[in-house]
Order: C-alpha cells, then structure tokens, then sequence
C-alpha cells in the first residue's frame, strides 16, 4: 500500500473519531431530540452513518467485483424512521460504525491502482472507487454539521 493510499485510509477511519468527539459528553436527552418530527436525532444521525457505511460498503465491493454496475440505492429517511435508533445506545451505534470502517479500510488498502478507477453507475453517473471514498468523507462531515445544528437549536455548545 502506498504511503498516500495509508494517509487517505486513516483520514477515513478518522471520520469516527470525529463523531465521537462531537457526541461525547451530550445527554440521553440531547442524543434523542429532535428538531422537527420528520428530523433526525443526532443519535438517528449517526445510525444513518452507519446505514451509509453498510451501502458503502457494498457498492465499492460492487464496482470491484461487477465492474460498472448500478448502485445501490435506498430510501434514507425510511431507514433511519426504521431503525428505532434513539432506542438504542449511541455506544452501540458507534461500535458498528467503528467495526464497518475497520472492514472497509482493509479492503481499500488491498486496492490496485486500477481499481481504485473503476466506476459504477449512480443513477446515469459513472461514478469511481476514489470518488466514493472522498464523497464518504464530506458526508460524515455534512452530519457533523447537522448534529452541529442540532445542538445549536438546543443551545448546547
């Protein structure tokens, strides 16, 4: 693995610590309030990482496995609405994100050159390997910044 591969693995990896960090000394109250019924909890937030990472996951085995292949594609809002999360301990949720990660970044570390340009079809667009793992990236951030507003609302800083 090259040594640019093994920063870009640990910028992946470290996306869960950032969570963790964001959400670590909040209250049982704090993880599961919500801004508006059809809004997430931050506790259904992270849930939806770990949904995100287990889709993830597939479609990059996918691409490789299938070369250019659809995506594929699930209701977001149906799954977190599914997933009883705030019934659920964020330690928990977070130990799944933890170990989807972990799994992943094994298998981006086996990645060829070659492989980490091939594309699968997004609804029309070819997407690649790379882009998925940089698009990866800027979702966990695009949570933070909703668990950042979720907090905002609360008046929790």
């Amino acid at each position: 693995m090259s040594e640019t591969t093994r920063l870009h693995i640990d910028i992946y990896l470290a996306t869960s610590e950032l969570i963790k960090q964001r959400v670590s000394q909040l209250s049982r109250e704090h993880l599961e309030w919500k801004p508006a019924p059809e809004k997430w909890s931050i506790k259904e937030v992270v849930a939806h990482l770990v949904d995100a990472s287990f889709v993830h996951a597939i479609r990059i085995r996918k691409i490789v496995a299938e070369n250019g292949k659809e995506f594929l594609l699930y209701d977001q809002d149906a799954w977190v609405a599914s997933s009883r999360a705030n019934q659920t301990e964020l330690s928990d949720i977070l130990l799944a994100f933890d170990a989807i990660l972990a799994y992943n970044a094994l298998f981006y570390g086996r990645l060829t050159d070659e492989q980490w340009e091939r594309k699968g079809n997004n609804n029309g667009k070819e997407i690649s390997i790379a882009d998925l793992f940089q698009g990866f990236i800027r979702h966990v951030q695009t949570h933070l910044l909703q668990i950042g507003r979720n907090l905002d609302a609360l008046g929790v800083k």
